[in-house]
């Protein structure tokens, strides 16, 4: 018979909702395929100002291009922020009592959508950063984002071993 997991809680504060929407975003934006992102905006973005450098090419000719690529790698970081913080205002506002459970089996937690139980083999990476944990779901885009206060080092290194990810990965 297995121990019943502690359960940790708290309630949401502003504070910690900002941590975690600047935290959470910085994740997403380091991710494997927003980073291809970037490199696909990057590569024709240093190619134009190296053109426009060396002379090659004459700077009005590359700089509307140069300005909309810049624009658009801002509206994807802004995009991204706005993303994580409106999902984070619905489940996790300030007054909210967040909580969490790591189970052998399972993760268990409540927020202001109600309570889940999600097997491991639904999740597929564990990100740690600051005051956020996130845990992205296999087969999908999306993610579970909870504040890195509710679990112990004991607790993400279970997890990590749970979905074959190492903690902070």
């Amino acid at each position: 018979m297995t121990a019943e997991p502690t359960t940790a809680s708290l309630t949401v504060t502003a504070d910690l909702l900002r941590a975690m929407t600047r935290d959470g975003t910085g994740l997403l934006l380091r991710l494997r395929a927003t980073v291809v992102a970037w490199t696909i905006l990057a590569v024709p973005l240093v190619l134009g100002l190296l053109l426009a450098l060396t002379g090659l090419v004459d700077l009005e000719v590359v700089a509307p291009g140069l300005v909309v690529l810049s624009a658009v790698a801002i509206a994807m970081s802004l995009s991204a922020r706005q993303s994580v913080s409106r999902g984070l205002r619905v489940a996790l506002a300030p007054g909210t009592t967040v909580s969490a459970a790591v189970a052998d089996d399972a993760l268990f937690s409540t927020s202001a959508l109600g309570s889940s139980r999600t097997t491991w083999a639904a999740f597929r990476e564990l990100h740690v950063r600051g005051s956020a944990v996130v845990l992205r779901l296999r087969g999908s885009s999306a993610f579970v984002l909870l504040p890195r206060a509710l679990f112990t080092d004991d607790d993400l290194a279970t997890v990590a071993e749970r979905v074959g990810r190492p903690a902070g990965g």
